[in-house]
């Protein structure tokens, strides 16, 4: 009946038991117990399973003796559920290790890593902030430069500098040619000249970049070098972008300094005029001097970067400091290489009553300065313009 299979049913649970486990397992340590665990030992896709360890350094051996990794060519690491393990991690008492994840490195490959050079490329978070402030510096005008110790007019400056990164410059080990990073660093040094800012400053000159003529691409050279001439640098819409050669012609190293800011200034004075007539070379001629006299000022004034003069720095020392003389010479001399010795004899009088001119303006303004008051001066001075003709 229904009554008496329910009972049954009643009954058989009843007489269900739990299974009786031996005293003599019952006593033994829990760390005995995990000896008859098995751990699986997993190496580059090989799988090893291993029983009868009881801890970590007798796993790591065997881990070494199984796949073939010797201590003096191996540094091995030994990983469990995402944690690293050492010779005094415990082992479990639960058997919780089912697969344990070996990890070899050749000390070989860990030297040579170690002993190679660093990728320029890559930056870390204290850099990568740095390279923040220094961003933001740069946009403000107000970023130093280590070469001189000082940075751009706030106003009449360079507002980019753009050197060549497509090209990959130095990013590849063994590479001759100068990392595009150095690049930047001389389009730095270049944009705070102190000459150079005096000159921009005087003119009111803004530019909007300063870049690197990318040296590869040689079309414009080939054009420039048909003419029987060089290809040193170019001025794109009267001071909208100006590129500079900063390389040599073998990609091994950067063009002399001197002539680097030489380019600058003729490409400056694109600004104004565009061919290359008398009163082209005319006003490149007066912006040398400006450039020239500046250094010759912070020479004589005793300033110093760093135990080094600023004219010294620019490797023009021996064409300015040593009087007015010698700045006339300088310039003279350069514009004979560029145009011939008649027409630059021809410009020798421009030349000596500029250089004149602006020792007089310097003079009557570091007066003023030390008294403490505005130079006196019967006549309001020029316009940029007006210098500039």
């Amino acid at each position: 009946s229904r009554a008496s299979l329910s009972a049954a049913v009643v009954g058989s649970r009843r007489c269900r038991r739990r299974p009786v486990i031996p005293a003599e397992i019952l006593e033994l340590p829990a760390a005995s117990i995990c000896l008859e665990s098995m751990v699986a030992l997993v190496y580059r896709g090989r799988s090893h399973e291993v029983g009868s360890v009881s801890t970590v350094a007798e796993l790591l051996a065997h881990a070494r003796a199984t796949f073939a990794l010797g201590e003096e060519a191996f540094d091995v690491r030994l990983l469990a559920k995402g944690k690293q393990l050492n010779a005094e991690s415990p082992m479990p008492v639960d058997g919780g290790w089912s697969k344990v994840m070996v990890m070899a490195t050749s000390r070989q490959s860990a030297d040579e890593l170690n002993s190679s050079r660093a990728d320029p490329t890559v930056r870390g978070f204290a850099q990568e902030d740095q390279a923040e402030q220094l961003r933001k510096a740069d946009l403000l005008g107000t970023k130093l430069c280590p070469d001189w110790g000082a940075a751009q007019d706030t106003q009449y400056r360079f507002s980019r500098l753009d050197a060549v990164s497509w090209q990959e410059f130095g990013h590849r080990p063994g590479s001759q040619t100068p990392h595009s990073f150095a690049a930047r660093q001389l389009l730095e040094k270049l944009a705070a000249d102190p000459g150079i800012v005096a000159l921009m400053r005087t003119r009111e000159l803004v530019v909007g970049v300063l870049g690197e003529m990318d040296p590869i691409d040689d079309r414009l050279m080939k054009a420039k070098r048909g003419e029987g001439g060089d290809l040193l640098g170019y001025n794109t819409n009267h001071g909208q972008r100006i590129d500079i050669k900063l390389r040599t012609d073998d990609l091994t190293g950067f063009m002399p300094y001197p002539q680097l800011v030489e380019t600058l200034i003729h490409e400056l004075a694109h600004n104004w005029i565009g061919p290359h007539n008398r009163l082209f070379w005319t006003l490149f001629a007066q912006m040398r001097v400006e450039y020239l006299h500046e250094h010759m000022r912070i020479a004589a004034s005793g300033t110093l970067v760093d135990g080094v003069s600023t004219a010294a720095r620019a490797g023009v020392h021996a064409d300015c400091v040593g009087g007015l003389e010698l700045i006339v010479r300088s310039v003279l001399r350069g514009l004979a290489a560029e145009i011939g010795a008649e027409m630059a004899a021809s410009l020798e009088p421009a030349v000596r009553e500029h250089c004149e001119y602006i020792s007089a303006e310097t003079g009557r303004t570091e007066r003023g300065r030390m008294l403490g008051g505005a130079a006196s001066a019967a006549a309001s001075p020029p316009t940029a313009t007006e210098r500039a003709m």
